[in-house]
């Protein structure tokens, strides 16, 4: 069933809490194992682990990961951008302090 969404271009989840169920969740684009009822081979094979087994935390774990990726992507914008800013300031107060100490050297 995971192949035949997968053919379809559409983006697979698959929860399962059993070794029955470990070769569907590796397949599946997102493994979502059971944490309490589920074994290890289940929880090795998942993408995600759920803690309580109660099937809304996935809606709030998806939520979750996109608002991180999210602010990971403004953090690494901002840093990035401010760097260059950073590095420009600092590159031109060299520039002009080098300035400085070349005009007094042949002043005195």
């Amino acid at each position: 069933m995971v192949e035949t969404w997968q053919k379809k271009g559409k983006v697979v989840a698959m929860t399962g809490d059993g070794v029955n169920d470990a070769p569907a969740l590796k397949q599946s684009d997102i493994g979502v194992a059971m944490g309490i009822t589920g074994n290890e081979v289940t929880k090795d094979a998942a993408n995600m682990i759920l803690t309580d087994d109660n099937f809304s935390t996935i809606v709030h774990a998806i939520i979750g990961r996109n608002v991180y990726e999210h602010l990971k992507n403004s953090i690494y914008y901002l840093l990035s951008g401010n760097f260059v800013g950073i590095l420009c300031v600092l590159l031109a107060s060299l520039f002009i302090l080098q300035l400085h100490f070349i005009q007094h050297t042949f002043y005195l």
